[in-house]
């Protein structure tokens, strides 16, 4: 099975927490007093897994392995009533990417 890519560009300065596929998937602060993304709220980008993949900010904690985030408009996440995944856990604040429930279909 091959990996899913998101063709994720680094972010220096940020502390990233890597999945078992490679996936930058949190993006924290790093103690940053005036931390910004390293990627524009709501990007979203489809893996090679088939999933849709969108980059958030947490708005208060969110547990891993979640299977209901929501997300405004603005791009901040919250755990419940939405139908996003997520894999690790979340700090309020982090940055990172969480993916739709269901795989994608391509437009034909």
């Amino acid at each position: 099975m091959v990996a899913p890519v998101l063709n994720l560009a680094s972010a220096e300065g940020r502390i990233g927490a890597i999945d078992t596929e490679g996936r930058t998937l949190i993006i924290s602060d790093g103690g940053d007093s005036s931390p910004q993304a390293p990627f524009e709220l709501n990007t979203q980008q489809k893996g090679s897994d088939g999933f849709m993949w969108r980059f958030v900010q947490a708005s208060g904690a969110i547990a891993a392995s979640q299977t209901d985030i929501a997300v405004d408009a603005a791009g901040q996440a919250t755990d419940g009533g939405g139908a996003y995944v997520n894999t690790l856990a979340f700090a309020d604040n982090e940055y990172g990417w969480i993916r739709n429930a269901v795989i994608t279909a391509d437009a034909t």
